[in-house]
Order: C-alpha cells, then sequence, then structure tokens
C-alpha cells in the first residue's frame, strides 16, 4: 500500500468558498459543523487529489481473524470489553482529555482498487495516526504503515492520504492513535489487540469495511 502527502492543497478554506446548497443543512440543523454534504464534497476533493499506490505490506505475526462477509460499511468500533459500539455511544462514553475516532471511507461503496480515505472527526488529544488493514482470510495490508501527524495532514478532519484494497473481502481496519510517532516495527511489536493498544499513550481503534 502506499499513500501520497498533498504537500501543495490549500488548507483551511472558509463558509463563503463553499456552495450555498451545503450550508442549508447546517442552517437547519442549528450547528456549527460540517454537514453530510459538506463532508462529502471533502471527501470527493481528497479522493480527486490522492493518487493511488499499490505497495502491500504484511504482518505474519497477527492471527487470522474469522468473519463473515458484509455488503455494507459498517460504522462501529471496539470497546476494550471487545463490544461493538456506535461513535456516538463511545463520544458519550468518552474522556474529556483524548478520544480517538476515524472511518475508513470511499466515494460510495468500496470496491476493488478504490481510493480509501481516513475521516478523522472527532479526534481530540491524539497526535499521530498509522493504519494497517486484516482480511477476513488474514491477509494483512498496511494501509498507512508509519504515523502521520493528523494536525499537519487533515483537511475539515479528513486525512490527506489514501490507501487501496486490491482485493474484495471484509476488512479489519486498524487505527493507530498515538502521541508520538510510531514505526510500522513498533505497532507490530506493541500491539495488543485485547486491550486494543500499541504501548503506552496509544489507543487502537477497530473499523469494519466491505470491500466489493
Amino acid at each position: 500500500m502506499g499513500e501520497k502527502n498533498m504537500l501543495d492543497r490549500p488548507r483551511g478554506s472558509g463558509l463563503r468558498d463553499r456552495p450555498v446548497s451545503t450550508l442549508i443543512p447546517r442552517l437547519l440543523a442549528g450547528r456549527d459543523r460540517l454537514s453530510r454534504p459538506e463532508k462529502e464534497q471533502v471527501l470527493g476533493e481528497v479522493l480527486a487529489e490522492v493518487a493511488p499506490a499499490r505497495r502491500r505490506w504484511w504482518l505474519a505475526t497477527v492471527p487470522a481473524l474469522a468473519a463473515a462477509a458484509i455488503a455494507v460499511l459498517v460504522i462501529s468500533t471496539r470497546t476494550p470489553q471487545g463490544e461493538l459500539t456506535t461513535r456516538g455511544e463511545l463520544t458519550a462514553r468518552g474522556s474529556a482529555g483524548t478520544f480517538a475516532a476515524f472511518e475508513p471511507r470511499c466515494a460510495g461503496a468500496c470496491s476493488r482498487g478504490d481510493k480509501v480515505l481516513f475521516d478523522l472527526e472527532g479526534t481530540t488529544g491524539y497526535r499521530y495516526f498509522a493504519a494497517f488493514a486484516r482480511r477476513s482470510d488474514g491477509t494483512i495490508v498496511w494501509l498507512i504503515p508509519a504515523s502521520v501527524e493528523i494536525a499537519v495532514h487533515t483537511t475539515k478532519g479528513v486525512l490527506d492520504r489514501a490507501a487501496v484494497l486490491d482485493a474484495p473481502g471484509s476488512y479489519a481496519v486498524y487505527g493507530v492513535f498515538s502521541a508520538e510517532p510510531l514505526t510500522q516495527d513498533e505497532i507490530r511489536a506493541e500491539l495488543d489487540e485485547h486491550a486494543l493498544t500499541a504501548g503506552p499513550g496509544t489507543r487502537v481503534v477497530v473499523q469494519e469495511l466491505a470491500v466489493r
């Protein structure tokens, strides 16, 4: 897998740069946050500028995960107790200091060869992010092998790097949040799937993704 850093992307465009039609849902909702149409527009802009790369990495030490095939993207997160919990429930449980949240997303349903983006909106207190995926047959694919700095590499909460999943199937996508940058080897050595951590000052969030 690979990713491309969009160094020349303009940052921090204001509401005046958005079409009026995308602002109506925000006004109706009565809240100062991105509406669904605005978020889709941001995702579309990032997808248009991020070129896919096709380098695959393997993590032989992680055991296989049995998972049933799913037809749609499931937005759910495993808590330290192993239960699946929605993002809203996690927000209520999370501490005021740190909160890790992400969604792996495509432009619509994910198909083989599509670019996968990472929506990190809602994350607080963590500085770095890395990611890998595990297919239901146990294959490991490194999506973001080494940590990138969230504040530097996000636009409206969306990471400016993308990855490509070359094979269809059900994937468990692991987002690794940390206070300090981590290498692929460090993540592999420290990963504890039961405690959902990759060492001190880290948090691992697991999302499920279906690729057709």
